[in-house]
């Protein structure tokens, strides 16, 4: 095998994959990338057994094959070349030869038949066009919500991805969750998703990787094929392989029946947060919210540092409510919204509080109350 191609070009390529190489696994050889160079393009494949990166990219072919190579590596010696144009050849006993003239590298390689097998996108495989911002925040939102390394749950694991309706018109939502503070994030779409009426779970690692690979302008076509997750861009796609299991009702944590709404300035109750936030420690995590007419009052108590309180004046007319959260829930969720003024739903020391954007309420964030 041997090609030139743009060193910028596959330079991008190699960067979105570093995530997905880096990462551990039971077999070594998914810290390299899969090349293979046919016709006037190289394909790049990147698989670390629950996520595949794969990319066509044009290139000077001069002959074809196939190689595995470190993708660290071949990251770090492509992006410090001082050429515009790179040269990959495989030389013998699969040694490949990177670069020409004053700058050259010997690397030895894996053997590319012990690379892991990887789905392939069919012409058949039905897909429906997006917003790529829109997806884009809707998975760095859900991937945020992290979990610890024993954590078994799929729902944990991994987001609800649904199909459902609001005033009777069709929108995708994704719903994130560590059993602490819930999100959802809802976007109208158009087009014949293929997906089961209890919707899937994708994991929260792909996810992650998944807001890496999106742009905040133009569109994708995602698509469900093979327990897949499939996410397209141009001649890009990632593939994300779904977990199995249930997730639980979470409309009912959602249900604001009975509950006391509140404008308030973003900026300034996440100001108070992130003070509050300050003398809070491992054992000893919460806030206390007391929410009395025209003032809310903040107050935290650590008998290992000190203590602060914090008042703030609001629009709150209903009857006094008590309640303990963790300070550091409310600076994500905050941090996640772009409305200058959101609406807490508040009832009692035993419910969750819900947050929703004061104009636009495609993003709801729960965040359940602590027993003091």
């Amino acid at each position: 095998m041997k090609f030139s191609i743009d060193r910028k070009l596959i330079s991008e390529a190699l960067s979105l994959v570093q995530g997905l190489t880096n990462r551990k696994t039971t077999l070594a050889i998914t810290s390299d990338v899969l090349i293979k160079a046919e016709g006037s393009q190289i394909i790049i494949v990147a698989n670390d057994l629950e996520t595949v990166f794969q990319g066509r990219y044009e290139a000077e072919v001069e002959s074809d094959g196939i190689i595995s190579i470190n993708a660290k590596k071949l990251f770090e010696i492509v992006r410090e070349y001082p050429d515009s144009m790179i040269l990959i050849n495989e030389v013998e006993n699969r040694w490949i030869e990177i670069g020409s003239g004053n700058v050259q590298y010997h690397i030895v390689s894996s053997d590319y038949e012990n690379f892991p097998e990887y789905p392939s996108i069919e012409d058949d495989t039905q897909l429906v066009e997006m917003e790529s911002g829109v997806l884009k925040k809707m998975a760095e939102v859900s991937a945020s919500i992290n979990f610890s390394q024993e954590e078994k749950r799929p729902y944990v694991l991994g987001a609800l991805f649904e199909k459902t309706a609001i005033d009777d018109k069709p929108v995708l939502r994704m719903v994130s969750t560590d059993s602490k503070r819930l999100y959802t994030f809802d976007t109208p779409y158009s087009g014949d998703l293929q997906i089961d009426e209890q919707g899937i779970i994708i994991p929260k690692k792909g996810l992650s990787e998944l807001g890496k690979f999106l742009d905040n302008v133009g569109s994708v076509k995602i698509g469900i094929k093979n327990n897949h997750f499939i996410v397209t861009k141009d001649d890009e796609s990632i593939m994300i392989k779904l977990l199995e299991g249930d997730y639980p009702d979470y409309r009912r944590v959602l249900s604001i029946g009975g509950f006391t709404a509140i404008e308030m300035n973003r900026i300034m109750f996440l100001m108070m947060m992130k003070r509050m936030s300050i003398l809070v420690s491992d054992d000893y995590k919460s806030v206390i919210l007391n929410f009395m007419e025209n003032k809310l009052t903040a107050t935290v108590t650590n008998p290992e540092i000190g203590e602060s309180k914090e008042e703030l004046t609001i629009g709150y007319t209903g009857e006094p409510v008590e309640s303990a959260f963790n300070p550091k829930y409310f600076i994500d969720a905050l941090n996640a919204f772009q409305q200058d003024n959101i609406v807490l739903n508040i009832k009692d020391k035993r419910n969750p509080c819900i947050i929703k954007g004061g104009d636009d309420t495609s993003f709801v964030c729960a965040i359940m109350a602590m027993s003091v």
